[in-house]
């Protein structure tokens, strides 16, 4: 579904898609099958190629603009058709992964605000600059067909670096933008929760909600222990003392010493999984931000420099600048490889 909105922007700018879409593994014909499984990567990854095949350094804030809810299918659906604001990004949260799998949303309150988090779970597949914008777009384009043109989030938050120009995204969300931070986010008032505005439908919401309940029920396993802990990890930024081993089994209503045994029993440990999760926001700051060394071990909870020099040798067999080089030297590569749009 999302896949179709980039295959319409490649043809409003007079692009041939497959041109592009073909390195990807993906053609005009993927969307006619709206359940299809695309990987992750792939369609990232075009759409960041897009947004230099077409010359728009603002691509995913472009293609979010004026784009109906209905764009994303039945969820779409159950987002207009929800009694209230609130009602509307839990259900669209709740079945988000039929829309993108491999990317979560979830949304937490601090006190009078309320916060909606996107991420992609594979801290690997960078660079992702323009998914990130579209999907925070998008989910503000929602939010205004229901509370009204006007509305307009209190701060938001990107994981990547900023753009050169930030005209179109001040023009677009009208707030406060943070760049360089630890997940993509809007930051919004409670009270906006209980808003009805525009819309809503309790007999289409109720048919909705129950067809994609039965779609979950048929399509969601369940989940291993470490599994849990692995996505909760990806819930807390390292940096922040809140994944420890005691809140982690807390959560997960077990004890110290039962957490730590089924973890062992799948061949896994608690400190495994927070080293698997520095490494990949080690690579994402390194890769995707201009923040200096010395910052990025700051904000991954690394007592001083060394400490984080020594965990990348360990990792990549470098230190944190030279790979920061290699890898940006093999995107500069990539990219020179992108065709030159005909049409």
């Amino acid at each position: 579904m999302v896949t179709q909105s980039l295959i319409d922007a490649l043809k409003a700018r007079g692009c041939a898609p497959d041109a592009l879409l073909d390195r990807f593994g993906l053609s005009e014909t993927t969307p006619l099958d709206p359940y299809r499984d695309i990987p992750l990567r792939q369609y990232v990854a075009a759409f960041e190629a897009a947004a230099a095949y077409v010359g728009d350094s603002h691509f995913g804030l472009s293609i979010a603009r004026n784009l109906s809810p209905l764009t994303l299918g039945p969820v779409g659906l159950l987002f207009t058709s929800a009694p209230t604001l609130g009602a509307a990004l839990t259900g669209f949260i709740d079945y988000n992964w039929l829309v993108q799998q491999g990317t979560s949303c979830r949304m937490t309150r601090d006190g009078d605000t309320c916060v909606f988090r996107y991420r992609i779970e594979d801290k690997r597949i960078f660079p992702r600059r323009h998914d990130a914008e579209f999907s925070l777009a998008i989910v503000v384009e929602m939010m205004r067909s229901r509370a009204g043109a006007a509305w307009r989030p209190l701060e938001v938050h990107f994981e990547h670096a900023a753009p050169a120009n930030l005209q179109p995204h001040n023009a677009f969300f009208k707030a406060p933008l943070y760049f360089n931070q630890p997940a993509n986010e809007l930051m919004f008032p409670v009270k906006d929760l209980a808003l009805s505005g525009n819309g809503g439908d309790h007999r289409v919401y109720g048919i909705v909600e129950h067809y994609l309940g039965m779609l979950r029920e048929r399509a969601v396993p369940a989940r291993s222990v470490e599994d849990k802990v692995r996505r909760m990890a990806s819930d807390h930024f390292p940096g922040d003392g809140c994944f420890n081993m005691t809140s982690t089994a807390q959560s997960l209503g077990l004890s110290t010493s039962t957490l730590q045994r089924a973890l062992r029993k799948s061949g896994g440990s608690f400190s495994t999984i927070k080293q698997d999760k520095r490494r990949a926001l080690t690579e994402n700051y390194l890769v995707d931000s201009d923040l200096s060394i010395t910052e990025i071990a700051h904000v991954l909870g690394y007592a001083d420099g060394a400490c984080f020099t020594r965990a990348c040798r360990r990792w990549f067999g470098m230190t944190p600048s030279m790979y920061r080089k290699q890898q940006q030297a093999a995107r500069r590569s990539s990219d020179a490889t992108i065709p030159t749009p005909t049409t």
